[in-house]
This record gives C-alpha cells, sequence and structure tokens, in this order.
C-alpha cells in the first residue's frame, strides 16, 4: 500500500492540498471541545472526595484525539492519514465497550477486554447484509449505532441512570449517519457537503455517551 496516496472522498474536496476541506478539517474541533468538556465536567459528576475513574478519563482524552487525527485526515487527505482516523476511533469504541463491560455488566477488568473481540464480530453480523459502499461507506459505522442503542436499553431494563443519554446520543447518531451517507449525492446542489455536519454531531454523541457511563457509574459508587 501506497500510505502517500492522496485520497478524495468527500464533496467539499475539490483537488489535492491541505486545505482543500476546510470546513471539514475545522469542524473536527467539536470533538476536542467535547473531550476537554468532558475532562472539566467529569469532576462535577463525581463530587468530592469521589474520583473520577481513570478509563473515564481515557475516553474524554481519546475523544480528542480523534478530532485530531481526523483533522489530520481532512488536511493530509492521504492512506496513512486514513488510517490514523479510523484507529482513533476504533481505539474509542473498543475501550468505551470494554467500560461499559465493566462497570455496567459488572464483568471484572480480566474478561471485560473479551468484549472488544465480541464487538468486532456483533460489527461483522450487523454489516453482513449490506454492501461495504452502500450509504456512502457508513455502514461502517452501523455496529456502533446498534451498540448505543443496545447500551441504552440495557440501562433502560436496569432501571440505571445514563439510559436518557444513551437514548438521545442514539437519535443524534441517526441523524449524523443520515449526514454522512448525503454527502456526495447532494454534492450538486451544497458545494460544501454534509461530512462536516456529521463531525459536528458527533462530538455530541461521543460527549453524551460518556456522561451516561458517568451517571451509571456513579449510582453504584
Amino acid at each position: 500500500m501506497n500510505w502517500q496516496a492522496p485520497l478524495d472522498l468527500y464533496c467539499e474536496r475539490f483537488g489535492p492540498g491541505l486545505f482543500a476541506e476546510p470546513l471539514n478539517a475545522a469542524s473536527n474541533l467539536a470533538f476536542i471541545a467535547a473531550g476537554l468538556w468532558l475532562m472539566a465536567a467529569l469532576p462535577r459528576v463525581f463530587p468530592s472526595p469521589r474520583r473520577v475513574p481513570a478509563p473515564l478519563e481515557v475516553l474524554a482524552g481519546l475523544i480528542v484525539l480523534i478530532g485530531i487525527c481526523s483533522g489530520a485526515f481532512h488536511v493530509f487527505a492521504t492512506q496513512w492519514a486514513q488510517a490514523l482516523d479510523l484507529g482513533s476511533i476504533a481505539l474509542f469504541i473498543y475501550f468505551f465497550v470494554v467500560c461499559f463491560a465493566h462497570y455496567v455488566l459488572d464483568v471484572r477488568w480480566a474478561l471485560a477486554w473479551i468484549a472488544a473481540p465480541a464487538f468486532w464480530a456483533f460489527g461483522m453480523f450487523v454489516r453482513a447484509p449490506f454492501d461495504p459502499d452502500a450509504f456512502n461507506g457508513s455502514v461502517i459505522y452501523f455496529p456502533a449505532l446498534a451498540g448505543i442503542a443496545l447500551m441504552g436499553a440495557a440501562l433502560a431494563v436496569q432501571r440505571r441512570a445514563g439510559a436518557a443519554q444513551f437514548a438521545l446520543a442514539t437519535m443524534i447518531f441517526v441523524i449524523s449517519i443520515c449526514l454522512r451517507s448525503v454527502d456526495l449525492a447532494w454534492c450538486n446542489g451544497w458545494v460544501w457537503g454534509t461530512h462536516w455536519a456529521w463531525h459536528l454531531l458527533n462530538g455530541g454523541v461521543l460527549a453524551i455517551v460518556t456522561l451516561g457511563l458517568a451517571r451509571a457509574i456513579l449510582r453504584d459508587t
């Protein structure tokens, strides 16, 4: 694979160059802002003398990392930058699933890590009925959508705090996936595309689900 090979995947990009996707690049500030907001908000969720669980602080940091890596992808638009983008997203998703298994499903840490490969297998099952290029490639995020919905349902069944945040995140994520899916289809009528809106909404989605997990943890501490 040529890691320096240029990519042209979004409506806003008209050609090669570092600043050919200004809105797509700048909108990644939403992830950075969401992660920094969480770092400031979580201590208020866990009032003194309770300390914020370290894994939640890691999740907030990973949201910031997503913003940096996705921003790099939309600036450089190369294979290596795309790998950073997808890798940072995968890190957040799999670590979040592990944290949920530990804190909500009460699986001890040594076994909670099995949730990561289990979720990978779940993702393969969810994506199987769809062409990988369907919905402008958004099929890759269907497992995350299904996962958020199922986690929220699990919290609701257990009557635990945090269910409302997961329900809200699910609804916002549906809208953001729709916007990502129509980016190229709407390109003729709206030259800026809609991928930047996907970033803005998903910064909120990640912050909301992390806050929901924090509320679920707080009830049990």
